[in-house]
């Protein structure tokens, strides 16, 4: 397999891509991006649909553009032109085996897949390298199913905002004042296989638990989710705004408690910031699975409650027919007033106690990730640039 060689005397270029399903994937891949071109001084550019393309534009400092569909059987121009892809999980974007030996497919859900989902001619088993966010035991559930090269990485978390050289990072959480908890509810992104169907179920749902949430007023809210250029919109009586990754860490210094779906990219950002968690309901089959874990791994009733209506739904059934079952649950929900109450006293006893997710550390997978492209880059080009000698002979 001949690979494309870095341009030689020039900046490597990389296209970055994130699979259009919710906030994860493209958050991920912007973090890692950030470092490719801050650290590395690659010439970093993103391109996706949807949810991914929305995250992406919202972002100051990300050269953003829409991914063409390709010809049949071809990749799309973008991709194939670039000397490195880093595609956070995005399959369907592997068309070729040229394109695969300069992909590096970036794996944060490592833990739900199935053997169906990674069969001998998928084309993650021809990568040039498979990274794999090792939460919940991914890397060794991952060999499980034949990927065994796997690369396990540290949690993907986009790097923090730095704080004023004058002004002393703050220690831990702002006090509690006197008044209402201020509540950050993060949505981020409503894509899935399911497609925008789900999403609008899931909103339906969430507006009627934030409404039993708030019905004595005693918190204060605002939210934070991605638009999907104009798919989705909450209407919740809540301020609603699309943040940028360095908003979202300032607004999660600046609130008492977050309130979430239970995406992973949201967990470990929470985790690392140490911030009092509060879930909403799961609004895919990862996000049932993550409820799962972190039941084991809290002290709150909240996360029982909220994995037993899924409990029906068949493990081994295809992701798309997981994520329409996770919709249908949730469109029953969302006419239920009896788990509407259930959930605000349940939500209401977790923010008044509050608790941090356990996920562990360390939380650098970015860098991680872009050691890993920008050493493999650097070896590939060594490898076909001329050496000094070679040169004067």
């Amino acid at each position: 397999m001949t690979l494309r060689s870095p341009l030689v005397g020039g900046r490597a270029r990389v296209a970055v891509v994130a699979t259009p399903f919710g906030f994860g994937p493209s958050s991920k891949a912007y973090s890692i991006g950030q470092v490719l071109a801050r650290d590395h001084h690659l010439d970093v550019a993103y391109y996706g649909t949807d949810s991914a393309l929305d995250f992406f534009a919202a972002q100051p400092d990300a050269p953003a553009r829409p991914l063409d569909d390709p010809p049949p059987g071809q990749d799309p121009p973008a991709l194939r032109s670039a000397d490195a892809v880093v595609n956070v999980l995005a399959p369907e974007l592997i068309g070729t085996d040229r394109l695969a030996a300069r992909t590096y497919y970036v794996d944060s859900l490592g833990f739900m897949w199935t053997a169906a989902d990674v069969p001998p001619d998928s084309p993650l088993h021809r990568v040039r390298a498979y990274l794999a966010q090792d939460l919940f035991g991914s890397v060794a559930h991952l060999a499980r199913l034949g990927l065994r090269d796997v690369i396990p990485v540290s949690g993907i978390v986009a790097r923090p905002p730095a704080a004023p050289p004058t002004v002393p990072a703050p220690a831990g959480p702002p006090a509690r004042g006197p008044g209402r908890p201020r509540v950050l509810v993060q949505l981020g992104g409503l894509g899935n296989p399911a497609g925008h169907t789900s999403g609008r179920v899931y909103l339906a749902l969430v507006e009627r638990l934030l409404a039993a949430v708030r019905d004595d007023s005693a918190v204060e809210m605002t939210a934070a989710m991605n638009h999907a250029n104009g798919a989705f919109t909450l209407r919740a009586g809540v301020p609603v705004r699309q943040l940028s990754a360095a908003d979202f860490h300032t607004a999660l210094g600046r609130c008492d408690v977050v309130l979430s779906s239970p995406g992973m990219t949201t967990l470990v950002e929470v985790s690392r910031a140490g911030r009092p968690y509060v879930p909403l309901p799961p609004q895919n089959w990862s996000q049932v699975l993550i409820c799962r874990h972190l039941s084991a791994r809290s002290a709150h009733d909240l996360w029982p409650f909220l994995t037993a209506p899924y409990d029906g739904i068949a493990e081994g059934a295809p992701e798309a027919a997981k994520a329409v079952a996770v919709q249908e649950v949730n469109r029953r929900l969302g006419r239920d007033d009896g788990y509407a109450a259930r959930y605000a006293r349940l939500a209401r006893h977790a923010v008044g106690n509050p608790e941090t997710p356990d996920l562990g550390a360390p939380f650098d997978g970015a860098h991680e990730v872009a050691a890993v492209v920008a050493a493999d880059l650097a070896a590939r080009r060594s490898a076909v640039e001329p050496t000094t000698e070679a040169t004067a002979s």
